[in-house]
């Protein structure tokens, strides 16, 4: 994505620390791993539904590869005092094809859980959704995961949830990052 620039933005938490955003690259894929191996094994059941030790390789592969319009991720990224970047969270959609819905996802490493991140990865996605179409957003939430559930009933986005087979399948219009309704 040659103006990938454009999308990149630093953002504040609530406990006044910086990270920056920006979209994801296929040289991310190690950063995915060390990302995950920081996860409890309860954020990673909540992301992947599924007790996973460690992200498998195929599975990395694909997730730091998009097309940045029907598939599109963003990561959140700090700098240790290595000043290598860290990933610490990460939103991502994809498109169901020739509809003008996606799937949606947030995984965020657990120090930087109940900060806003979750939030503000969630509204870039959104923003950028709606720049490509996207109108609708759907995810499958299981029952324990609250902190998911709170983030929604939070934004305030209008959403529409079904408890179907043990989980909770939640739809919402997809909002820009300043909160407004995605155009008619």
């Amino acid at each position: 994505m040659s103006d990938a620039h454009k999308l990149e933005r630093t953002v504040m938490l609530e406990d006044g620390v910086k990270v920056h955003l920006r979209p994801i690259r296929p040289d991310d894929e190690p950063r995915l791993h060390e990302a995950f191996s920081r996860m409890s094994e309860r954020s990673v059941y909540f992301r992947f539904f599924s007790p996973l030790k460690r992200l498998p390789e195929e599975l990395a592969h694909r997730l730091a590869r998009v097309d940045y319009e029907d598939r599109y991720a963003v990561v959140a990224i700090t700098h240790k005092p290595d000043r290598a970047e860290h990933i610490v969270g990460v939103a991502r959609y994809d498109r169901a094809p020739g509809t003008t819905i996606a799937e949606v996802a947030v995984a965020v490493v657990d120090e930087f859980q109940r900060r806003g991140l979750g939030a503000a990865l969630l509204s870039h996605v959104a923003a950028v959704a709606r720049r490509h179409g996207i109108q609708t957003f759907t995810l499958i939430v299981l029952p324990e995961n609250q902190s998911m559930l709170a983030l929604l009933r939070r934004l305030g986005w209008v959403h529409r949830a079904r408890f179907v087979g043990g989980v909770y399948e939640i739809t919402f219009d997809v909002v820009g990052e300043d909160g407004s309704a995605p155009p008619a």
